[in-house]
């Protein structure tokens, strides 16, 4: 998807950004570690993140090849080139064959549980590896996924695809998007109790994530 004024307001959380290379790593606020310049000179891409920013600017996040390597910067919006959401990429297959075949699974779950088209969609290292074609999965890799709930998700149901993808070989995290921001599925499918709504200004305990503000 080309790039256009609008992306800053439309780029979502979890989206990955491919940057204009050597001119999107200088444009990221701050000084960027050496590990940061190096990574996205090899894989110039960044995932969306939540936090405050600026008219223009995106906040993403830059991994590099080892777990703790995350940095947090704000791109200019001009410096995007090409946008990849999570639901584009839940047809594709990842590398490995159990990620696949744990995506397959999952995506008969929610065909059976959920009404409707449901947007989902892959994001963390088999996202990345998906959008980018870099080989950032490995055999104990876990299976995180966004699922887009504009509308509310009873939590009888939460409880039963959480416990579906908890029986599944590989580990399987799970992120609602809903009104209030990115809700963990596992808290939701707790029979009652507040959850915390993960927003652009940080973490909020809320009784009901599909209330009105």
């Amino acid at each position: 998807m080309a790039v256009t004024s609008m992306m800053s307001a439309t780029a979502h959380p979890h989206d990955l950004l491919r940057l204009t290379g050597a001119t999107g790593a200088a444009a990221l606020d701050g000084t960027l570690p050496d590990w940061a310049a190096a990574s996205l000179a090899a894989c110039p891409w960044g995932v969306v993140r939540r936090a405050p920013h600026p008219p223009g600017f995106i906040p993403v996040g830059v991994r590099g090849p080892e777990r703790w390597q995350r940095h947090a910067a704000l791109v200019p919006a001009g410096a995007v080139t090409r946008s990849v959401s999570p639901e584009e990429l839940r047809e594709r297959r990842p590398r490995l064959s159990p990620l696949t075949a744990a995506l397959s699974a999952v995506a008969l779950r929610l065909a059976a549980e959920l009404e409707g088209d449901v947007a989902w969609g892959p994001v963390g290292s088999v996202g990345f590896e998906l959008a980018t074609g870099a080989a950032v999965t490995h055999p104990g890799s876990d299976l995180d996924l966004l699922i887009r709930t504009p509308r509310r998700l009873e939590r009888i149901r939460a409880a039963r695809l959480a416990a579906a993808f908890a029986a599944l070989p590989i580990a399987v995290d799970c992120q609602l998007e809903t009104p209030s921001g990115g809700v963990a599925l596992a808290e939701w499918a707790r029979p009652d109790g507040p959850v915390m709504a993960r927003t652009d200004h940080g973490p909020r305990l809320v009784n009901d994530p599909w209330a009105p503000a």
